[in-house]
C-alpha cells in the first residue's frame, strides 16, 4: 500500500498560461476545467491529485499528461489507468487507485491511496 497528499494556493493557478496548461493537463482535464466560473480551483485540484499520485508511487518520474484525472458520473475523482499506469500499478505489486479531493476558495488538496 502506497500513499500520496498534496495541499497546494489556488492563487497559484489564477494567471497560467495556456502553454503551462497542455503541458500539464490532458485535453479532457482541461475541457472539464473551463466549464467553471473559479477554474483555477479545478486546475489547482486536479494538479494536487497529480502530485499525490507520483508521491503514492514513490516519487517516479510519471510525465504529468500521463496521469489523468476523471470523474465518476457521480462525481467521484479517479486515475484513469492507461498502459503507464498500470505498469507503475504492477511494478508495486498493486491494482487499485483511489482519489480523495477537496478544495476551498483559498487551498486544494488531494490524497492518493494505491493498494
Amino acid at each position: 500500500m502506497e500513499i500520496g497528499v498534496d495541499i497546494e494556493q489556488n492563487e497559484r493557478f489564477k494567471h497560467v498560461g495556456e502553454n503551462f496548461l497542455k503541458r500539464a493537463f490532458t485535453q479532457s482535464e482541461i475541457a472539464y476545467a473551463e466549464k467553471f466560473v473559479n477554474k483555477h480551483e479545478n486546475y489547482c485540484s486536479l494538479w494536487c491529485v497529480k502530485e499525490a499520485t507520483v508521491k503514492a508511487f514513490s516519487n517516479l518520474k510519471i510525465p504529468f499528461q500521463e496521469i489523468e484525472v476523471s470523474s465518476t458520473p457521480e462525481g467521484r475523482p479517479f486515475i484513469v489507468k492507461n498502459e503507464r499506469i498500470k505498469k507503475e500499478l504492477a511494478i508495486l505489486g498493486c491494482s487499485e487507485i483511489k482519489v480523495s479531493l477537496s478544495h476551498s476558495k483559498d487551498y486544494s488538496t488531494a490524497v492518493v491511496l494505491i493498494y
